[in-house]
């Protein structure tokens, strides 16, 4: 299996106290993910298409260039181009017990790199991680020594590879900072408006998962009409408990299997909120599972995925269109 490098950026503030003027309500950690290969190939890419739009020296998603929402959609749909996969775990700061050790900025910071860590692995077991620089020396230090005790090692003798670099220094995670803040404007009420759901649509190739923490309910990104008699909250609520029941008690698991349902289990999460109508073709879903360099059939993902998470009481509707989550 080839190396990945995910390069890891934010977008928010890590202070819980969304309640103050000008402190985030939503803290988003987005990794982009490129075969190691590809590497200096994708950092050209992405630098071409950087200077296309913008003269300045490092592309920021807060900068004036893109505050503007067509300049924003037509850069994403440049980079859309691009090889690379996205990964983000979307925290509502409203949802987080002000009384808990999360209250603590630099342990929240810690916690959430953690979520995303844990769950990228997941996906690539070979896997090197590059965050941008953040606070002093002393906490970096402390925070490698975080992520390599609480570090999910799924392979024997691996250990996680991470490490900080300054975003003026690396394109690529200048890239992983514009897609976090374009994520925001999916979240962030003050930055959603009536393009926002285009965002994801044009990423949609990268997306791997939108990790929403705490989970539930699910927030959709398309809104539904006031009093939609085909959405049933109750039965969306039951089968959201059933899946998070699931993911609680299989997440430390190894096996090849539990891996693969649960990465089609984040691919139907994500569907199920860009748009809770829409059927996922099969294809779509085993593209995900093969980033672990496993192939299935059609055939085989039907029995031994989709059939054993029903066999655990998570309710899947099938049709000839494909899969997707009740409601």
């Amino acid at each position: 299996m080839s190396k990945k490098i995910g390069y890891i950026d934010e977008s928010g503030d890590k202070s819980i106290h969304f309640e103050k003027e000008g402190v985030t309500t939503y803290f988003i950690v987005s990794a982009v993910i490129i075969d190691k290969n590809s590497v200096n190939k994708v950092r050209e890419q992405f630098i071409k298409i950087a200077i296309k739009h913008t003269q300045a020296p490092e592309i920021k998603s807060s900068s004036r260039a893109f505050r503007n929402i067509e300049n924003r959609i037509e850069f994403l749909k440049d980079i859309s181009e691009l090889d690379f996969r996205i990964y983000s775990v979307i925290v509502d700061k409203r949802k987080v017990f002000e009384d808990s050790g999360l209250q603590f900025r630099d342990v929240f910071y810690k916690y959430v790199n953690g979520l995303l860590d844990h769950e990228l692995y997941d996906y690539y077991p070979y896997l090197e991680l590059v965050s941008d620089n953040h606070g002093t020396e002393k906490f970096m230090d402390e925070f490698i020594g975080y992520v390599e005790k609480n570090h999910n090692q799924t392979e024997l003798f691996r250990g996680p590879e991470f490490k900080f670099c300054d975003s003026k220094e690396e394109p690529l995670i200048q890239l992983a900072d514009f897609i976090a803040g374009s994520i925001a404007k999916c979240y962030e009420p003050d930055k959603v408006n009536y393009r926002s759901k285009e965002i994801t649509k044009i990423l949609n190739r990268q997306i791997l998962h939108l990790r929403e923490w705490p989970e539930n309910p699910p927030k959709l990104v398309r809104k539904l009409e006031d009093g939609d008699e085909k959405y049933d909250q109750e039965l969306v609520d039951f089968i959201f408990f059933r899946i998070n029941e699931f993911v609680n008690a299989n997440e430390n698991r190894t096996e090849i299997e539990i891996k693969n349902q649960l990465i089609c289990l984040n691919y139907l999460i994500y569907r199920f909120k860009k748009d809770p109508y829409e059927y996922i073709f099969s294809d779509e879903i085993i593209d995900r599972i093969k980033i672990r360099n496993i192939h299935l059939t059609k055939r085989l993902f039907s029995k031994e995925v989709i059939g054993n998470l029903r066999d655990n009481k998570i309710l899947i509707a099938s049709s000839q269109s494909g899969y997707k989550i009740p409601c």
